[in-house]
């Protein structure tokens, strides 16, 4: 019977020796070699490091430069990895990788120079005149890992273990939850819509710019979630007037959850107003398919008119995925309820002062007004003026009526006006005259 496991033993001498078929003659007979050592441990090593150079020697990767084993392993995986993921490692090899790699020897490639290459990645695109940021990285770590992989796997050698670092990203916390429900509430648009069904539903980008009108039940307040959007190359962009990459929609494997999800009840107005049939519910400018990197800055534009820069859709979601998306705040604010004054038509004196408080010199610049004519209309002093912009000093409701009124009816500040939810509308159902 054949042996198995180990060939060491130690010698009379006092050294271990450890043997391995070096090769086979013509009849097939294992022709072996061995090797010495102090310790079990170092004849290990050493017969690890012969064997593997056997097999590089006899690999079909053997010669070859990283590019040529880098396109080989994407020929293969074309079929097996999803169209987005093909072409992010696709540019981030064009973009990154093949201006330092592309006639390196495979060989010279390790697991050590692609963590050296990481860290010097983002000066080197720089000095290309572009940026790498943290999710890029991950891209050019992931696919430079798994071509090595492929040309190990090509020699029989066992595959290294990957370690991707990941960007943590933290779940909304409650003050910035019932901010978006409140910007929500008061700024109806695709970005908000998407921010709140990423929130109380989990879905993600692809999935959100995916979703047909036709997907969503306003009667059980459910939305069937079983396509993604992905942005890709088109492959007739070498045609004329053919766009660099185009939009494509693909069902979800079912392993990757096709799932339908619950939304609150409170959402089924807004959601209406972006319903249409056999269109998608997130729709561009120009009444078009969506696409997630678009989305993704629709939401940093309009989080950053609210100064809320750190909200990003991953956060969104991982408040959901943590249990933390209360609907409890969305029903409240959405209904006017407040804490200190639970009924509908409420409004919030001390929150709207505060929050036009912060907003008073970029609405004064806007509209090319000086603090001192400023001052003037408002019938008060530059310095009072001053400490109610710097926020030192409070701003009284009889003053934040007359700023709305200025700024609400200028059309350079109408809409951040309206965006900033400084106008609600419990205010204008207290200010109607005549039922008008």
């Amino acid at each position: 019977m054949a042996r198995t496991g180990e060939n060491i033993y130690k010698r009379k001498d006092g050294r271990y020796e450890a043997r391995y078929i070096e090769s086979r003659d013509e009849s097939g007979k294992a022709i072996y070699r061995a090797v010495y050592g102090k310790s079990k441990v170092e004849v290990r090593e050493k017969v690890e490091n012969a064997k593997r150079e056997i097999a590089e020697a006899s690999s079909p990767i053997e010669g070859k430069t990283f590019k040529q084993v880098a396109e080989e392993y994407l020929a293969e995986a074309k079929g097996t990895i999803a169209s987005t993921t093909y072409d992010r490692y696709l540019d981030a090899l064009e973009r990154d990788v093949y201006p330092e790699y592309a006639k390196t020897s495979m060989s010279d490639v390790t697991e050590a120079e692609v963590n050296r290459f990481i860290k010097i990645a983002p000066e080197l695109a720089e000095k290309r005149g572009r940026s790498l940021t943290n999710s890029g990285l991950l891209v050019v770590k992931a696919v430079m890992s798994n071509v090595i992989n492929y040309a190990k796997a090509a020699s029989g050698i066992e595959k290294a273990k990957i370690v991707m670092d990941r960007t943590a990203y933290e779940e909304l916390t409650t003050a910035e939850l019932e901010m978006i429900c409140l910007k929500a509430k008061h700024n109806h648009c695709p970005e908000m819509l998407a921010a709140l069904l990423s929130i109380f539903c989990g879905m993600r980008t692809g999935e959100l710019c995916a979703l047909n009108s036709d997907d969503v039940d306003g009667v059980r307040n459910e939305i069937y979630i079983h396509e993604t959007a992905h942005r890709v190359r088109n492959p007739r962009k070498d045609e004329d007037g053919e766009k660099k990459t185009v939009i494509i929609i693909e069902e979800i494997p079912r392993k990757k959850q096709i799932r339908r999800v619950s939304y609150p009840a409170i959402l089924n107005d807004y959601i209406d107003e972006f319903r249409l049939k056999g269109r998608p519910l997130i729709r561009n400018k120009d009444d078009g398919q969506a696409d997630p990197r678009t989305l993704e800055n629709w939401l940093t534009r309009i989080m950053s008119v609210f100064r809320m820069e750190n909200i990003n859709f991953e956060r969104l979601r991982k408040t959901y995925m943590n249990g933390k998306a209360d609907e409890q705040v969305l029903n409240n604010i959405f209904l006017g309820i407040h804490p200190d004054a639970p009924y509908d038509g409420h409004v919030d004196v001390k929150w709207l002062t505060t929050e036009l408080s912060k907003d008073l010199a970029p609405l004064r610049m806007l509209i090319g007004l000086s603090v001192e004519e400023t001052a003037e209309m408002l019938g008060i002093s530059t310095g009072i003026y001053r400490q109610m912009e710097n926020g030192s000093r409070e701003v009284s409701w009889d003053l934040y009526m007359t700023l709305l009124f200025m700024y609400h009816y200028n059309m350079r500040t109408t809409d951040i006006v309206n965006n900033l939810g400084l106008y609600p509308d419990s205010l204008k159902e207290k200010i109607k005259i005549g039922g008008v």
